[in-house]
């Protein structure tokens, strides 16, 4: 009986994936990927960026949809450098990138591509330069200048790379705030005559530092707020405690760019 459910239940996946995979009628492959025959603007627009690049060859950088990092662009002066090295010109597309653009035609709805025309002559710079070219340049651009600003402090993590780990001892990036804490509270004591709360946190403690490309630590800040102030007398002990523990523990420098740099790291210690 369950080696025919599950006979049953493989078929039926093997016939959706035949159906998700079988080829539409209009699609389309191109040098940008499929897209639908007829998005007649989009075939014209990688038509003429074929032609185009015969005479110029052109970069285009194109927003990304949605919310924007507002140090993305960072890099783009040493990236224009590059490119203008090999005769390649930099620009800005004009056109607003959309993943959800769909027409109406004689009762069929289709979907349309944004960005054609820029889209295709990256694309064929990827063609002449090497597989994946505009990405390896965009790269070796950012690290250019993150080497030019290893004096400076970058903002943990929006300026550094994703995900990056500055606590080794905690496995994934969203754990390492809780593994702080805990390292933390299984060395604090608090001290005699502390008065504690019942429902809320004893104290709230806004500590700032720089994790150093050296991976020491520097500039710490520490404000701590009480719940009951009669707990302020044991502002200094507690201020103590955090300034040991965070100039002791086990820190590692973030990267940008995969280059060590300083970075500075916010952090609320409560119990």
């Amino acid at each position: 009986m369950k080696k025919s459910l599950l006979l049953l239940l493989l078929t039926h996946v093997f016939i959706i994936n035949a159906q998700e995979n079988k080829p539409n009628k209009n699609t389309l492959n191109t040098i940008i990927g499929q897209i639908d025959k007829r998005d007649l603007n989009c075939i014209a627009q990688i038509e003429r960026a074929k032609k185009d690049f015969k005479s110029r060859e052109t970069f285009y950088h194109i927003s990304p949809e949605g919310y924007i990092d507002s140090n993305s662009n960072r890099h783009h002066p040493f990236l224009n450098e590059l490119l203008k090295k090999k005769g390649i010109a930099f620009l800005d597309s004009d056109e607003e990138e959309l993943s959800n653009f769909w027409r109406e035609n004689d009762n069929q709805r289709f979907q349309l591509v944004t960005n054609c025309y820029c889209k295709a002559s990256n694309e064929l710079l990827n063609l002449k330069y090497g597989h994946n070219f505009t990405q390896k340049i965009q790269k070796t651009a950012d690290s250019l200048y993150v080497i030019s600003k290893l004096n400076d402090t970058f903002e943990y993590p929006y300026d550094v790379d994703d995900y990056c780990l500055i606590y080794p001892k905690a496995k994934e990036f969203l754990e390492q705030k809780n593994e702080i804490q805990k390292d933390f509270f299984a060395l604090f004591k608090f001290p005699k005559h502390f008065i504690h709360s019942i429902d809320k946190p004893d104290f709230r403690a806004h500590t700032k530092f720089i994790i150093r490309r050296d991976d020491k630590i520097s500039d710490i800040e520490i404000e701590i707020k009480f719940t009951n102030p009669e707990n302020q007398k044991f502002s200094d002990y507690i201020n103590s405690q955090l300034k040991n523990y965070i100039e002791n523990a086990d820190w590692k420098a973030a990267t940008a760019a995969g280059v060590k740099v300083n970075s500075k790291f916010e952090m609320i210690f409560y119990n």
